[in-house]
C-alpha cells in the first residue's frame, strides 16, 4: 500500500522483494544491537524511495519495472550499508543481487554535495577517500531521514572527519548547519539531560537540551 502510494506501479511484486530482504537480512547477518529490520526501518527506506521515484517523474522518465527496481534499491542501500558491519556488507551486497537479479546497484547520487566535500577535503589538507566520502553521504541522508544518529568506530578511524567535514561541505554550499560540542562524560546525568524539580514541577533544561532549543 505505501508503494503504491509512493508512486509505484509494480508494487505488488516490489513489496514482496524487499520484505525478502530484511527477512533474510535478520536471518543471514551477523547479530547487532544496531541493527533494525523491523517495520521503522522498513517505513524510512520506502518514504526515501517515494522521494526517488517522484524526483525522476517530475523529470518526465517512464519507470519501467526495472527502473522502479533499481531506484527502490537505491533506497535501500544509503538507508543500511552505513549501519552495517564491514563483515556484513559484502553479504547485503550480494543478497540485493540474489533477490533483485539483472537490475543495476548503485548508490543515491548527490553530485554537488560530493563536489563540496572533495573541495572541502583539499582545504582541510585531507586525503580523499572514497571508502570515508562515501559514509559522508550516508551520514548526510541518515541525519535527513531520522531525529538521531550515531557514528561509532574505534579511536582514529575518522568518526570526528566525517561531521567536520560535512559541515565545511555545508558551508560551501550555504547550507545552515548548527553544531554544538559536548562531552557527556564531562557531566552528571541530570546537568547534560535537565532535570525536573519535584516539589515545584518546574522543569530545568540541561546543555543537551538548551542547545537543542
Amino acid at each position: 500500500v505505501l508503494l503504491y502510494a509512493e508512486g509505484f506501479q509494480h508494487a505488488k511484486l516490489l513489496a514482496q522483494k524487499v520484505v525478502a530482504v530484511f527477512t533474510l537480512s535478520r536471518q543471514l547477518l551477523s547479530k547487532q544491537q544496531h541493527y533494525d529490520w523491523g517495520l521503522r526501518a522498513l517505513k524510512t527506506v520506502l518514504t526515501v524511495g517515494g522521494q526517488l521515484i517522484h524526483d525522476e517523474k517530475q523529470a518526465g522518465r517512464v519507470l519501467n519495472e526495472s527502473a522502479e527496481s533499481t531506484l527502490l534499491i537505491k533506497s535501500i542501500r544509503i538507508n543500511t550499508l552505513s549501519k552495517l558491519t564491514y563483515a556484513d556488507v559484502d553479504r547485503f551486497k550480494r543478497l540485493l543481487e540474489d533477490v533483485f537479479p539483472g537490475s543495476e546497484s548503485r548508490d543515491i547520487e548527490y553530485t554537488e554535495l560530493e563536489g563540496c566535500i572533495k573541495e572541502a577535503l583539499v582545504e582541510l589538507k585531507l586525503e580523499p577517500i572514497d571508502a570515508q566520502i562515501k559514509k559522508m553521504l550516508q551520514f548526510h541522508e541518515a541525519c535527513r531521514q531520522r531525529m538521531g544518529v550515531v557514528i561509532v568506530g574505534p579511536s582514529g578511524c575518522g568518526k570526528s572527519t566525517i561531521w567536520r567535514v560535512l559541515k565545511h561541505a555545508y558551508d560551501k554550499m550555504k547550507r545552515r548547519y548548527v553544531l554544538h560540542v559536548m562531552n557527556p562524560k564531562s557531566m552528571p546525568r541530570q546537568q547534560l539531560l535537565g532535570h525536573m524539580d519535584h516539589d515545584t514541577r518546574e522543569w530545568f533544561d540541561g546543555v543537551l537540551t538548551a542547545s537543542a532549543r
